[in-house]
């Protein structure tokens, strides 16, 4: 049988709740305005708690997780500065688990690029190359084959389901065969496993893996290849490894090290570390590479925790608000419950229940906004995420700590308030806010500033994107196309068949070479040493491209020497040697690894060959390096591109028909070159948004407020024969004041922000006062507009119906 004290409890906190339900029914515009206000803000927290549990769940899933290393390198010539890099060369994983008894196993992983046939169809891939041990170290679900063997044939091949699907319409693929081409020959490799698709958030991506072996023949120390691996033992000391594996790098590097100071006057210091699995995809120091997935800045983490946060917070002073407008209304109820004896605690459980109330509704709709909206967040975040995935106990844990937080923070301060009215005053209507009501304006000042600091982002962001699409590269990318051509040695007898067989087509207005990606060397130019991105390409390049020269000439067929002797370099290269301008031709260069020695027979201007966001380097160009044509561009003439295109892939597939064909044009190889900035002007700009949408809404309750507290004076006024409009900027006036001082604070904020992200790039726009301007005044319209709708419906009102309802 129950007490007495637990009944009435019980019929106390029933009371509550039916109570809350009723002023949520009888205030229907604000109640919609509340949730709404709340709900969004969970809803940005929803999202934003799922992308960071994704960033920081990254290769959790390994069972050895805590004893995985990479071995990564710091790397510094002469007086250049450092240079981390997070691969190594190949015997490294061999010798350091030979001679360091703390090592138990090494992994090492790398990308390479290979054509892949079944039957009629062929496929250009980039499988995994990994050792036999890559199972071992990892813990990738091998479903069918042996975990230990599967890659200990020469010719074996691990398929992912996906891929097994893909190339056999099944999973059951044990032993049957692909053919597999690196370079010019189709080989037989047997599926000797499968293995679950990579988890995404995998910083190991795979769909083929094939033996490390038989794609790697590196047997140098210095320099960087594949990813290496290392499986300690759970008693290793970490630091004693360290130790060691840089004693016996400095032992088998040391002679290679003395001789290249002793004939190249350079000095090379290479320290060696060891990086934590899971810290691979957050870090900001070595970055993935060689068959890592590309890691993650924690700063965008950062960025995006903030922005919920905030959101949340404004979402919880627009709750605050109105709570506050509706409260004058609600002043009789108080009284009268203190009247009949209900206590301050009482009062301040029953508008707690309130907030708890709105606060659970909010959550609902949280929900169905983040099921609603995750696709979208999905392709801004380039993300997989749903509210399944990663759903766990810590998860749901934090959602329910989310809506308690919410609610408490959301009704504290209005049930503080509101508890506090005294019984005679508000029976009489005479209860008014202590002060002048400084704690909510404040607030409002901060939801604004936030909304300007916002808005001031966003169009710095687009503007700097702008000028990355705009700006003169120093070449002419409107309809310039590139082919890549077949991993082959043979690849200049192929450009030259291609060439031919395109000759005096319509459409084709001119075709060039190039090497595949980008070489970086070293080069020495009248003794000084000069680093250089290294270029093979053809005569007609640099016309196919529309780069023009400013000293010298073209390579020419007219010019024997040309094809073996002769070199082109850019205008940073004669800056970094040291030269000239004008004395730059005729100049000699030792080029390269194999230090050929070219003359120099031209000088080009500066182009950008890299994003607007790294600053263009040395460059230098021979008919002779040491590298196989890997790109055809094409320029192809405006107005009759489709056609074109058809004539190029029947040209190519008739030269090489086991190779697959693709094209990309130029300007979309630029576009995707900022993805990134393109992503964070969407992210910002709908940051932007919801803070001005829920920061209105707060504003509104405070135009509610402040007009149910003058509702006397307003009527007093329009008796006395003021205007409307008068009334309209009297109730306005301060609102205005608020929105220019949180202007005035968003201002220096925003500009400093900018200023700091605008670092990054090595062209970059200026920071001009419109951007603020602009910011500013799309803010105080869309305020002066929500204010509007509640003053003028004010001022409009009869006079006489306001004072006889005081």
């Amino acid at each position: 049988m129950l007490d007495v004290p637990d009944v009435n409890r019980k019929l106390m906190i029933s009371n509550y709740f039916k109570i809350a339900w009723r002023n949520l029914l009888s205030n229907k515009i604000l109640s919609v305005i509340k949730i709404g206000g709340l709900g969004l803000g969970l809803m940005v927290c929803m999202l934003i708690l799922l992308y960071n549990k994704d960033e920081i769940s990254f290769d959790h899933f390994h069972t050895n997780k805590k004893h995985i290393y990479r071995v990564v390198q710091t790397m510094k010539i002469g007086q250049d500065e450092p240079n981390k890099i997070g691969v190594t060369q190949a015997p490294l994983g061999p010798a350091f688990q030979k001679e360091i008894p703390g090592i138990l196993l090494f992994a090492r992983v790398d990308l390479t690029h290979v054509t892949v046939r079944k039957g009629s169809d062929v496929f250009t891939e980039n499988p995994l190359v990994a050792d036999t041990s890559f199972f071992s170290v990892f813990s990738f679900s091998l479903l069918k084959g042996n975990p230990g063997t599967a890659l200990k044939d020469a010719h074996s091949v691990v398929l992912s389901e996906e891929s097994a699907v893909k190339y056999f319409g099944t999973t059951d693929v044990l032993g049957k065969i692909l053919q597999v081409k690196q370079n010019d020959v189709f080989e037989n490799y047997t599926v000797t496993g499968l293995v679950e698709n990579a988890p995404q958030n995998s910083s190991i991506q795979y769909k083929l893996i094939l033996p490390f072996e038989s794609f790697n023949a590196n047997h140098g120390w210095i320099g960087g290849g594949p990813n290496t691996f290392l499986l300690l033992s759970p008693q290793a000391k970490l630091a004693d490894v360290k130790h060691k594996i840089q004693d016996i790098f400095d032992k088998n590097t040391s002679e290679q090290i003395s001789k290249a100071k002793e004939t190249q006057n350079l000095v090379i210091k290479i320290e060696l570390d060891l990086q934590g699995l899971t810290d691979i995809h957050l870090s900001s120091s070595w970055k993935a590479d060689n068959g890592l997935e590309n890691g993650s800045s924690p700063t965008y983490s950062y960025i995006l925790s903030c922005i919920a946060f905030f959101i949340l917070i404004i979402a919880c002073i627009n709750f605050v608000n109105l709570a506050l407008a509706q409260s004058l209304k609600r002043g009789k109820e108080i009284g009268i419950r203190k009247v009949v004896g209900g206590t301050k605690q009482q009062l301040i459980w029953q508008f707690m229940v309130e907030s708890l109330l709105v606060s659970f509704v909010s959550f609902l709709l949280a929900i169905v906004l983040t099921s609603a909206l995750l696709p979208l967040f999905n392709k801004l975040a380039d993300k997989k995420l749903s509210l399944a995935y990663l759903a766990d106990s810590s998860l749901y844990i934090s959602y329910f700590l989310l809506l308690l937080l919410t609610a408490f923070v959301a009704g504290f301060y209005p049930s503080l308030v509101l508890s506090r009215f005294k019984p005679v005053k508000v029976l009489y209507g005479r209860e008014k806010f202590p002060g002048k009501n400084y704690f909510t304006k404040g607030l409002i000042v901060m939801q604004f500033a936030l909304a300007i600091f916002l808005m001031i982002g966003s169009i710095a962001i687009y503007s700097q994107l702008n000028f990355f699409l705009h700006k003169d590269l120093g070449y002419k990318s409107s309809n310039l196309v590139k082919i890549d051509l077949p991993f082959s040695r043979d690849n200049d007898g192929l450009l030259a068949v291609f060439k031919n067989d395109l000759k005096g087509q319509p459409g084709i207005v001119a075709i060039g070479a190039r090497n595949r990606g980008s070489m970086i060397t070293g080069a020495k130019a009248d003794g000084k040493d000069v680093l250089i991105d290294y270029n093979k390409i053809d005569d007609a390049f640099f016309p196919t491209y529309g780069i023009s020269f400013i000293e010298g000439r073209n390579f020419s067929p007219a010019f024997a020497a040309d094809s073996s002797q002769s070199a082109i370099v850019n205008e940073r290269f004669v800056v970094d040697a040291g030269w000239r301008l004008a004395d730059a031709i005729g100049k000699t260069v030792l080029a390269g690894d194999e230090s050929k020695k070219l003359t120099v027979v031209g000088v080009i201007r500066d182009y950008h060959f890299r994003p607007l966001k790294e600053k263009i380097t040395a460059q230098l160009f021979s008919m002779a390096a040491n590298q196989s044509y890997g790109q055809i561009w094409v320029r192809l003439q405006h107005g009759n591109i489709p056609q074109s295109l058809s004539l190029l892939e029947r040209s190519f597939k008739k030269l090489s028909p086991f190779y697959p064909y693709d094209y990309q044009f130029m300007d979309d190889i630029n576009a995707r070159s900022y993805q990134t900035e393109t992503k964070w002007k969407q992210i910002i700009s709908i940051a932007a948004i919801l803070f001005m949408a829920i920061s209105c809404m707060g504003l509104f309750g405070l135009v509610i407020l402040s007009v149910e507290q003058r509702t006397k004076e307003i009527g007093i006024r329009k008796v006395l024969g003021a205007a409307a409009g008068r009334i309209v900027m009297l109730i306005s006036k301060d609102f205005v004041q608020l929105i220019a001082l949180a202007f005035l604070i968003a201002v220096p904020l925003g500009y400093w922000a900018v200023y700091i992200w605008l670092q990054h790039f090595a062209y970059r726009i200026d920071i001009e006062w419109w951007m603020f301007a602009a910011a500013g005044l799309l803010v105080m319209i869309l305020a002066l507009a929500t204010i509007s709708f509640k003053a003028i419906k004010a001022a409009v009102a009869n006079p006489a119906k306001s004072l006889k309802e005081m």
